[in-house]
């Protein structure tokens, strides 16, 4: 191959490169030009987002850059932004269910008053929750990870220590109403039985009533059964239920799953027991 060649082939791909960046990573300019708007907290998600969104710019990660940047775009509105929905993340399975304990940890602690009496600590929370999942998901940048997972834990002991008579406190605002129904299942199944179906329409009728913002789905075991195959199991579970779920007339977009297996039982039994109370996927209805 001529030098001539070889030059113009580099050109090329110069080009193609250039034009494939143009496609991405553009998001991060249009946020960084938006001003801030509403809580303390909200004003904390978008500084944390947008510095995630150029730690990934840098690493020429376009794709995760303009993730994190439509999310601190989205915080400047006003309006809550949730973690990102673990179903967006392809996620290594024997991950899945710490994950899910933490995502429902961190919801929980937000909705005691955490966005509203330790704004940073939450937000920061929050932040690092998804900075973990998309590292985790990638799954090759161990140092990245550890960073990520050990910042959204510090974070969220800040809010889990946070007196419950100050989350109990009035707000300016009302409190979030939530409803928790439970559907339960039989012994390795993840077939919807007629009670079941009874449960999943009493939620879906909540859930329009209030004008839900929310409704998440957890997926869990007994403690019969291997760890992995039960984790499995939860996650079938509990997308049998979203199916009912959006089936019946909720929108997708509002619905997220988890499972955590056999991880977090209502009943607690030995390994192995059979427990027809812990074959369960809870569903929590927030607005």
């Amino acid at each position: 191959m001529t030098y001539f060649s070889m030059n113009i082939l580099r050109a090329g791909a110069l080009l193609a490169a250039a034009l494939l960046a143009g496609c991405s990573g553009m998001e991060l300019d249009r946020a960084q030009s938006l001003s801030p708007q509403g809580s303390t907290f909200s004003k904390a998600l978008y500084d944390g987002y947008i510095k995630l969104s150029k730690a990934e710019f840098a690493e020429f990660d376009y794709a995760d850059s303009d993730a994190f940047a439509m999310r601190a775009a989205a915080s400047t509105k006003g309006t809550d932004v949730f973690p990102e929905d673990m179903s967006m993340r392809k996620l290594p399975k024997n991950k899945v269910g710490e994950l899910s304990s933490a995502r429902a940890r961190l919801m929980a602690a937000l909705d005691a008053g955490g966005r509203e009496h330790k704004p940073g600590p939450a937000a920061h929370a929050q932040v690092m929750f998804d900075c973990w999942m998309q590292e985790q998901e990638e799954n090759f940048q161990p140092d990245d990870i550890t960073a990520c997972r050990s910042g959204f834990f510090s974070a969220l002991a800040e809010i889990e220590t946070m007196p419950m008579k100050m989350a109990a406190k009035p707000m300016h605002k009302p409190m979030k109403k939530s409803r928790k129904f439970v559907v339960y299942f039989g012994f390795d199944s993840a077939g919807i039985t007629d009670a079941a179906r009874k449960t999943i329409r009493e939620a879906i009728a909540v859930a329009k009533a209030i004008k839900a913002k929310r409704v998440y789905v957890t997926g869990h075991t007994d403690r019969a059964g291997a760890g992995n195959y039960n984790l499995d199991l939860s996650e079938r579970r509990a997308q049998a239920v979203v199916g009912q779920l959006t089936g019946g007339g909720l929108s997708p977009r509002m619905v997220s799953f988890g499972s955590l297996g056999e991880n977090v039982v209502a009943i607690q039994t030995d390994d192995g027991v059979r427990t027809g109370g812990n074959r369960r996927v809870e569903i929590d209805v927030a607005n």
